[in-house]
Order: structure tokens, then sequence, then C-alpha cells
């Protein structure tokens, strides 16, 4: 199920954007809309499209 992110969950990511690469981020982005956790989409990303 889609949900939407929270503000403040939209504030994390964009200070995260900084930091990390666009495939990342939409890689986050999809996992966070599912319903997985900030630092769990972060670790898949990370493993499955680096930084």
């Amino acid at each position: 199920m889609k949900k939407a992110l929270t503000t403040r969950q939209k504030t994390a990511l964009k200070r995260h954007a900084k930091h990390h690469t666009a495939k990342h981020m939409s890689s986050m982005k999809k996992d966070m809309m599912a319903g997985m956790s900030f630092t769990a989409s972060h670790k898949k990303a990370m493993k499955k499209v680096g930084k």
C-alpha cells in the first residue's frame, strides 16, 4: 500500500539528498512510501545502488 511521506520524512530526505545520488534517493523514497523506515530504506539503497 502506497502512502504519502510525512513532513518529517520529506525534510529528512531533502537533507540526505546532499550526500547521495538521485538513484539512491528514488530507491529510498519508493521504499519509504511502501512503509519502510528511513534507516532500513537507506541500508537497502546502499546495498542495491550504492552512494
